[in-house]
């Protein structure tokens, strides 16, 4: 557990839904995530069943006695949507805590009117008046901190980051050929990886199309993780196409993804939208290069085109199908791309995350931490 000796936290939960097993609508099964999440620090749920998908209906109920005069320094909200933000951004005025925002900031547009955009740029310039430090996660996030003029004073870079730990856990513990083995894969087939909801938004069936334009190589491969409402459309796509090569184990958990990940050769993420795709950060901890469609927010700091991975235009299953063509005429290009992944995502570590959250909030360089 990373932190910081002069730091006393406690964390706020609205929510158990990733440690009850309640249905997640967008894997469309009960999720209950098999990593321990509450373990080494103090913690309070405020709510077991807050509905996360309203967020107008998300309140602190008696806030004064959750945020007390004197007994809070810093406030840390991860983003700016909920009611319980405003009323926390609200009452830390009141008790004198400053608050540290960080969030998946993006003006990356998302089909709203002009009248929501007229809003939302009201909402943002009241809200942000009222913060004293923002963690930006990305190139993205800071891009979009400048427009509304941010000083760079208040301006820290908290990469966005990933259980680094326990993927090197299951690496070590796992053997890339013996995971390949038992699923079934040759030594000369290229394994392709999807991991997540399969819904709309993430594109699976374009996913599918490029695939089908390439099925009669035998040497192609496709994992699918997750579940959704658009499995059973790819699954009438795909499977009389590939047959045995498409493995779609539904919904894997976390100490159980390592062995498909450690199978594969390039993970696709094709997503509609996507603020950032953590998911790519996971498959290139395991030294898998990432094509990713250019509406996934990544892009801009994690994937360098032919070096570790590429970007294709969104909804355009022939472009991704000729990306996939390259590492099918170059056997040897997603290992050596991998290792370039790899290497660019050690600089997005959960260590360095916390170091540089630590640091905003004690007013020292990250670095002195370390």
């Amino acid at each position: 557990m990373y932190g910081h000796p002069k730091l006393d936290v406690q964390v706020y939960y609205f929510s158990d839904h990733s440690l009850s097993g309640r249905l997640d609508h967008g894997f469309g099964v009960p999720v209950a995530w098999d990593v321990p999440l509450l373990d080494g620090y103090r913690y309070r749920f405020l709510s077991r069943n807050a509905n996360l998908d309203r967020p107008n209906s998300v309140r602190i109920p008696n806030i004064p006695e959750v945020l007390q005069v004197g007994t809070v320094d810093w406030i840390l909200l991860h983003g700016y949507t909920y009611a319980f933000s405003r009323q926390a951004l609200m009452r830390a005025r009141k008790i004198g805590a400053k608050v540290f925002l960080r969030g998946e900031f993006t003006d990356m547009e998302r089909g709203r009117t002009l009248l929501k955009r007229i809003f939302r740029e009201f909402y943002l310039h009241w809200f942000y008046r009222k913060v004293d430090l923002f963690g930006y996660i990305g190139s993205d996030s800071l891009s979009h901190l400048k427009r509304r003029r941010i000083p760079d004073n208040k301006l820290c870079f908290t990469p966005y980051s990933v259980d680094d730990q326990l993927i090197e856990n299951q690496k070590a513990n796992l053997d890339s050929a013996e995971c390949r083995r038992q699923l079934g894969f040759s030594h000369d087939a290229l394994v392709l990886l999807f991991s997540g909801k399969v819904i709309e938004r993430k594109q699976p069936l374009v996913l599918a199309e490029a695939v089908a334009r390439l099925a009669s190589d035998r040497r192609l491969c496709l994992v699918i993780l997750g579940d959704g409402d658009q499995l059973s459309m790819v699954h009438e796509k795909l499977t009389p196409l590939l047959g045995g090569r498409l493995i779609s184990p539904g919904f894997v958990n976390q100490t159980q993804l390592g062995r498909y990940f450690r199978a594969a050769d390039v993970f696709i993420l094709p997503s509609r939208f996507d603020t950032w795709g953590l998911v790519v950060n996971e498959a290139m901890h395991y030294g898998l290069p990432c094509i990713v469609s250019d509406r996934v927010g990544c892009r801009h700091d994690l994937i360098s085109p032919d070096e570790t991975g590429f970007v294709f235009p969104v909804g355009d299953p022939l472009r991704l199908s000729e990306v996939i063509q390259i590492f099918l005429d170059e056997p040897q290009k997603a290992r050596i791309m991998g290792k370039v992944a790899e290497h660019r995502v050690s600089q997005y570590s959960m260590k360095r995350t916390i170091d540089a959250i630590c640091a905003g909030l004690l007013g020292a360089d990250a670095e002195s931490l370390t």
